[in-house]
């Protein structure tokens, strides 16, 4: 269980641990530890339902409400005085079970921010938890505590079960993410820039190691004004990582560490499906014959791009990516650093119109029109998204991501076999691959990993559509 999800038990758990284990192996109908061991690899149902029994996945919409107070009063009005209405906001439920985390957030945004964009992720390792998610019906026993005008606002009643809008569901989007992988963040999970984590009662089950591990993700996954809420029972995550500290009227809320590493950016409105001409901001190319010195700097600062990109200094990767392109325009992987650096650290905009003039250069790079499908689909623009992940794959057939990207799309378009298929193919892409193989524009995730995303993603397509 260590290996395959994070997960670790202590002494003081083993006993609990080998009660649910005895009850999902009752359940497969078997008696041999090792037999049961050898079936869950070729039956991930099998560990679902292990980790269903060997975690607490008692969750209810808007539990914790002090920390939903904080949401409301302190966290939303901030974000949005901080901000145009043309950026959206960006809020991630991480460990979200069986949605309704998620959906309360969803719900919450509409509340407070009618009319504001917003993409709301949630994921889970349990794939059995994200079928369920992804039909947004449950029973009163959820609802616990909810307010009847709330309920009678955003849900259905269908006989003793209740049903979200198709407005409530469409805003979220649920996806497998196992936290304790080192997969995030990257535009091919969906995980990046966030404006507000929600990542409650998770850490617990860790052990110190990957808890640090855990928690640096989750930092640099915020944008530069996000913040982080993690439960009342999770460690304390200022002796681990570099961050600030907030203490609310809910509870320790985290942002990223001060000290002047991030720079507010001033934010212009999204690009449009057509591109447009190169900002002004980034000159043209130089054309004419360059001094060796000048050659040297560019591909000194080339590399320390990357390497800063690398390490998720996305100020530093701006920084230098910049610099390049303003030298020398003419490659580019700088460009595609650039684009990347503002996206994970939430800036839409700026990587908009970096994606946009490095278009106007590499029109013929299938990687750069995915990074504008991914864009695009962030801003709401899901069927200039769709077009963007098809122009990807006209170039670029092999291209896993704009598969994925293109089934991301097409999914929130309602078409739902047309994402089956984009999905599928991705998946057949992926299976033909080592595991361990880092697919290319993937932000360095194996093969393994996203193959099991892609699977996940048909088979919450096809629940859904049954």
């Amino acid at each position: 269980m260590r290996r395959r999800t994070g997960l670790v038990f202590s002494e003081s758990r083993r006993s609990a641990f080998a009660t649910g284990l005895g009850k999902a192996m009752r359940r497969a109908g078997l008696a041999d530890p090792a037999v049961y061991l050898g079936r869950i690899d070729v039956q991930p149902e099998l560990l679902d339902d292990l980790v269903g029994e060997i975690t607490v996945g008692e969750t209810y919409f808007f539990r914790e409400p002090a920390q939903f107070a904080v949401i409301q009063e302190e966290i939303l009005p901030a974000l949005l005085s901080a901000r145009p209405r043309d950026r959206p906001l960006r809020v991630w439920s991480a460990g979200c079970a069986s949605g309704e985390e998620a959906y309360s957030l969803a719900i919450l945004v509409r509340e407070r921010a009618p009319g504001w964009d917003a993409h709301i992720v949630g994921t889970d390792l349990s794939r059995a938890a994200l079928a369920k998610a992804s039909h947004g019906r449950y029973t009163r026993w959820s609802l616990r505590g909810v307010s009847p005008d709330v309920v009678q606002a955003n849900f259905t009643q269908i006989d003793s079960r209740f049903e979200l809008t198709p407005a409530v569901r469409g805003a979220v989007e649920f996806r497998y993410l196992n936290l304790a992988d080192d997969t995030y963040p990257s535009l091919s999970t969906g995980v990046w820039g966030m404006d507000l984590v929600v990542c409650r009662n998770v850490l617990i089950y860790f052990d110190a190691e990957t808890i640090a591990r855990v928690a640096r993700r989750l930092i640099d996954s915020l944008s530069q004004d996000g913040w982080l809420l993690l439960g009342a029972s999770d460690p304390l995550l200022a002796d681990l990582v570099p961050c600030n500290v907030v203490v609310t009227s809910g509870g320790l809320a985290y942002r990223r560490a001060a000290g002047g590493t991030f720079v507010k950016h001033s934010v212009a409105a999204q690009p449009p499906a057509e591109l447009p001409a190169l900002p002004a901001e980034v000159p043209a190319p130089v054309v004419a014959t360059e001094t060796v010195e000048r050659a040297n700097r560019t591909v000194d600062d080339a590399k320390a791009a990357v390497r800063s990109y690398e390490t998720r200094d996305y100020e530093r990767a701006v920084e230098y990516a910049e610099r390049v392109v303003r030298r020398d325009g003419s490659a580019a992987t700088p460009w595609i650093v650039l684009v990347r650096a503002h996206a994970n650290r939430g800036d839409l905009a700026a990587a908009g119109r970096a994606c946009a003039a490095a278009l106007e250069r590499h029109a013929s790079d299938g990687e750069l029109h995915y990074l504008h499908a991914v864009l695009l689909g962030e801003a709401e623009r899901v069927a200039d998204a769709a077009a963007a992940a098809r122009r990807a794959l006209y170039l670029d057939r092999s291209l896993v991501v704009a598969h994925l990207a293109l089934g991301s799309a097409l999914g929130r378009l309602g078409d739902t076999e047309g994402a089956r298929r984009a999905f599928r193919n991705a998946e057949r892409l992926l299976a033909a691959m080592p595991p361990d193989t880092v697919v290319p524009a993937s932000d360095g995730e194996p093969a393994g990993r996203l193959v099991e995303m892609a699977r996940v993603q048909v088979r919450l397509l096809s629940e859904a559509a049954a």
